[in-house]
């Protein structure tokens, strides 16, 4: 019964975290690195975590899974992040896996032939698609009860089509990284141009507060009339402040 609960608790939708994450603490950490330097420079040590305290075992990765497998939130996952195959899936591929030379009223011969293949592909699945469909058509306007053969061969053609899509899955994220990176950059130099804008503005506005104060008299030294002209001026350099900082 408790096996029965513990599997239940570690294939949960959303689990509890485990007791040991307690022990990772900056301290911690601190501990282990000091031991496993000390451990570096013993060349009689035979085991790693041979003479490490308990409480910094859990500190150190455990070993990779030996069917290279692992589970998370329930699911199951290959540690090797690849698309698997068709075949590995039980499906029949459609298309040839090898790729073709560009023949000579292809373009300028710039693109590679992996993507060449694969588009040209793609295009000869949508119009082996397009045919199959008004192949159902007609078989369910004169013998509906033969429909399986061609929804079979609709699916295969569907599923083969979304396997090519997904190959280009990587080079995706990558362009859509690269795209990012490009929006930061410029959001950047947006914010650095600002920055040199309003650190002019306020050279400027400080360069005329100093040629308007220079040569004037501390205010116990002037009349009513310079005092007021004085603070009429602080108020106008204060105006101008508020207008550039907003």
């Amino acid at each position: 019964m408790a096996d029965a609960q513990q599997g239940h608790t570690h294939s949960a939708a959303f689990p509890a975290p485990p007791p040991f994450f307690k022990h990772f603490t900056a301290e911690n950490l601190s501990r282990l690195k000091d031991i496993q330097g000390d451990k570096t420079q013993d060349s009689g040590s035979a085991n790693e975590a041979e003479n490490i305290p308990d409480d910094l075992r859990y500190l150190i990765p455990p070993a990779p899974p030996d069917d290279g497998r692992y589970r998370s939130f329930g699911d199951q996952y290959d540690i090797a992040d690849r698309l698997p195959t068709l075949e590995d899936q039980g499906i029949e591929q459609l298309y040839s896996s090898q790729p073709r030379s560009p023949s000579a009223n292809e373009l300028d011969g710039t693109q590679s032939e992996w993507t060449l293949d694969r588009a040209v592909t793609l295009r000869k699945m949508a119009e082996s698609l397009l045919l199959n469909f008004m192949e159902l058509v007609g078989v369910l306007a004169v013998s509906p009860e033969q429909y399986g053969r061609k929804i079979e061969d609709l699916r295969k053609i569907f599923i083969n089509t979304h396997h090519l899509l997904n190959e280009y899955r990587p080079h995706q994220a990558r362009e859509t990284l690269i795209l990012m990176m490009e929006e930061q950059l410029e959001r950047s130099r947006a914010e650095t141009a600002g920055i040199k804008r309003m650190k002019e503005k306020v050279e400027s506005i400080l360069s005329d507060l100093a040629s308007s104060f220079s040569g004037l008299e501390p205010p116990e030294k002037q009349g009513r009339g310079p005092v007021n002209k004085t603070l009429e001026k602080h108020g106008q350099i204060w105006d101008a402040l508020d207008e550039v900082l907003g």
